[in-house]
């Protein structure tokens, strides 16, 4: 059964956009400052994937509440298992062989890291299993899986959440959990443990779920944001953009909360949803096209990094200049790119077809 849901244009860019911010702070060039600068803003990357996901589950959940006064939890799941599972498993699998593939094709392995508990692995706990040892796991691409583990987290969290919570009390959930973050972030900072679970990334999640509250119950705010002159959000925007990479490289007073970014990404979301339009990026536009591939590209990249590292040291080629840099960065994102369209329409689609049976009717 199909819902009528709203498409979020735009969105896709944004996820290019996070995930290239990932994909720049994997690059292994830690002699080239002005790089190494940019590099330090992939968590910011990762801050943004959780934002958007927050609000566009919120979303989802909150208008099949508010339409059938009820939330099928049933499908809810069963859709994101469709979407995250068949490439996250595959993605397991091909770490557990990695060690017989490069034996058979003659490179060498890391040392670093631990060994892979694998029912850590398959229960979605490995960020809990990296907290455990302070370290990360020596095979790609598993040091990246970590953020799909507390996806995952927040998928049942938010599921029996707003199940079970009236929609009203959504603004205090949402003061909750941004409570809960901060708390939580002290805690594990006090005991020197690495923040990546779920209740210390809880707020970005949060603030995603604010920008839905709006868009659902709040026209008015849009309609205020919509009567900004084009000048004003340009500005913000741009002024985002530039935190983005400047939050991770400053030391900031200690009553800055440490997810202060998470709201500022939820207002350029809102900046989407008004009327009229104040941020619109084109799905015609290079960014949106390479956005739908963004699952894959955030998974495979590592993969593509540490082999083309692999070859370089075969084969003796030197990455000690500017150009042999950017030629690195440019095969390192096309063949991600071109593995993860491959993976998309091969693998993944046939799963992502099957949602459309799960969808509620919105009544």
């Amino acid at each position: 059964m199909s819902s009528q849901r709203r498409y979020f244009e735009t969105f896709d860019a944004f996820r290019f956009f996070a995930f290239f911010l990932v994909f720049i702070s994997h690059l292994p060039f830690p002699n080239f400052p002005t790089l190494a600068y940019f590099q330090s803003s992939g968590g910011t990357g990762v801050t943004f994937f959780f934002v958007l996901s927050g609000f566009l589950i919120s979303y989802l959940l909150m208008e099949e509440k508010r339409h059938n006064a009820h939330i099928s939890l049933k499908h809810f799941f069963i859709r994101r298992v469709l979407r995250i599972w068949p490439l996250f498993y595959l993605m397991l699998a091909f770490a557990y062989a990695t060690p017989y593939i490069l034996q058979i094709l003659g490179l060498s392995s890391s040392d670093e890291g631990y060994s892979p508990n694998w029912t850590m692995s398959l229960l979605f706990l490995e960020n809990y299993q990296m907290i455990i040892t302070d370290s990360f796991p020596n095979t790609s691409p598993m040091r990246v899986m970590w953020s799909l583990c507390i996806e995952e987290h927040f998928y049942i969290l938010w599921g029996i959440v707003f199940s079970l919570m009236p929609l009203r009390f959504t603004p205090y959930f949402i003061g909750i959990c941004i409570a809960i973050a901060n708390v939580a972030r002290y805690y594990f900072k006090a005991h020197g443990w690495n923040d990546i679970d779920l209740l210390t990334n809880i707020d970005y999640f949060a603030y995603g779920t604010a920008a839905a509250y709006v868009l659902l119950y709040k026209e008015s705010l849009l309609k205020q944001i919509g009567r900004w002159s084009k000048a004003v959000i340009a500005l913000i925007t741009t002024g985002i953009l530039f935190l983005v990479f400047l939050y991770p490289n400053i030391s900031y007073p200690i009553w800055l909360p440490a997810s202060s970014l998470g709201p500022l990404f939820a207002l350029m979301i809102l900046f989407t949803l008004s009327e009229p339009v104040k941020l619109r990026i084109s799905d015609r536009n290079g960014l949106s096209k390479m956005g739908v591939y963004t699952y894959g590209l955030y998974l495979y990249h590592t993969i593509v990094i540490n082999l083309l590292l692999q070859l370089n040291k075969r084969f003796g080629w030197e990455l000690d200049q500017s150009w042999d840099v950017l030629g690195f960065t440019a095969l390192a994102l096309a063949m991600t790119l071109v593995i993860s369209m491959a993976s998309f329409y091969l693998f993944e689609k046939p799963f992502i077809r099957l949602k459309k049976y799960f969808y509620p009717s919105l009544r």
